[in-house]
């Protein structure tokens, strides 16, 4: 019998997916971060360190994150991660030439990410009736990547008619709309964690259960940060704009996630996941030929098909290992890895993009993502759900 959602469930789920899109719209609308860069006069290496500075902060909260989450709930905490943004999103105003600041505000950024995140995708994980996991996340990430196609591209839209000061105002709106629909939330069910000093979560990435999973996560993230911080200065040097791509990537993704999403509820993970990450390493490698429009939304559809499955399996199957008490610090660690790759590896792809092309970039990701393809499918023995 498939299981449905109750009317609690379903209010709290609705809300929390609605909350964390509007969060995901200002999130994403800082992707055409590296514009204002280039407009004050940066290059690829100071996009790629101011861009990768985020994950410091994200990656350092988070096991404090996961443990507050796991003690005292999870809704508190989206409160405060989306209060943290609209304040952060504001700061660029006062910006106007590169400076430390740009690396102060990444970093509260990051600590906002990792409040909002980490305590929304736990908050749904206590409503989603187990035999619709993927499906459920499916859905919540779904409605995460519809993001992608407000805010970066009604971003450029504002930057076009008015300037880089109206869009900073724009983005931080969401994070405050965000945080006014979870006022109207409440916490599930949830067994707070008897972990006195935080230290749950590093025995958790350690363990076996655990570890094949997040570092293929990981290494998949690298390959999304290739894309998502510098795929606007990568298109605009062929004459494109960044809109082709997102469009295309936000389509198909949330198309993927929302009737495809329980395919690995009934066929299990792995027999998922491992193909699709075959499909995103070639895609990424084949951003080498990118040279018109269509080209560029023939491989962001390969891309989109590849990764538009993966975050539904591997998030499903982190939260199947992980007991009652742990969802917190399992969800933490799930997005600490995709932290690590979306944000740190942006560090080294910078300097390559800047000292052998954009092109050579793309290749040395295909290639890093090949090999996670390869640790996960020979690797990773977690039981099929």
């Amino acid at each position: 019998m498939v299981s449905r959602f109750s009317s609690p469930q379903f209010k709290n789920f609705t809300l929390a997916t609605a909350a964390n899109f509007f969060f995901f719209c200002n999130f994403s609308s800082f992707f055409l971060l590296p514009l204002y860069i280039k407009d004050l006069g940066g290059n690829e290496a100071n996009i790629g360190f101011i861009m990768g500075s985020f994950g410091i902060t994200s990656l350092g909260a988070i096991p404090f994150v996961a443990y507050l989450v796991d003690k005292y709930g999870r809704r508190r905490f989206m409160l405060l991660g989306y209060g943290i943004m609209v304040v952060a999103s504001l700061g660029y105003l006062f910006i106007s030439h590169l400076s430390p600041v740009f690396y102060l505000l990444r970093f509260i950024q990051g600590i906002s990410f990792a409040f909002a995140f980490t305590s929304a995708g736990t908050f749904v994980t206590d409503y989603i009736p187990p035999e619709r996991r993927a499906e459920g996340l499916g859905i919540f990430s779904a409605f995460t990547i519809a993001s992608y196609a407000i805010g970066p591209s009604l971003g450029e839209l504002v930057i076009e008619l008015f300037d880089f000061y109206y869009f900073f105002i724009y983005a931080s709106l969401f994070s405050l709309i965000a945080f006014v629909l979870t006022i109207f939330t409440r916490d599930g069910d949830f067994k707070p964690s008897t972990d006195r000093y935080g230290m749950g979560f590093f025995r958790l990435i350690a363990s076996r259960r655990y570890v094949i999973i997040l570092v293929s996560n990981l290494i998949l993230a690298g390959g999304l940060g290739a894309i998502l911080n510098f795929i606007a200065t990568f298109l605009r040097s062929k004459g494109l704009a960044a809109f082709y791509f997102f469009l295309t990537y936000t389509i198909v993704v949330t198309a993927v996630r929302i009737f495809g999403g329980r395919i690995s509820d009934s066929f299990g993970r792995k027999v998922i996941a491992s193909p699709c990450l075959l499909i995103v390493s070639v895609s990424l490698a084949a951003m080498y030929f990118v040279d018109n429009a269509l080209s560029a939304i023939l491989i962001s559809l390969l891309f989109s098909i590849g990764y538009g499955f993966l975050y539904p399996t591997l998030s499903a199957l982190v939260i199947d290992n992980a007991k009652s008490d742990e969802r917190g610090k399992a969800m933490g660690a799930f997005n600490a890895s995709y932290s690590m790759g979306i944000n740190f590896l942006a560090f080294p792809l910078g300097l390559i993009a800047r000292d052998f092309g954009y092109e050579a970039m793309y290749i040395v990701t295909g290639c890093m993502v090949f090999l996670g393809f390869l640790l996960f499918t020979f690797f990773e023995r977690s039981s099929e759900s």
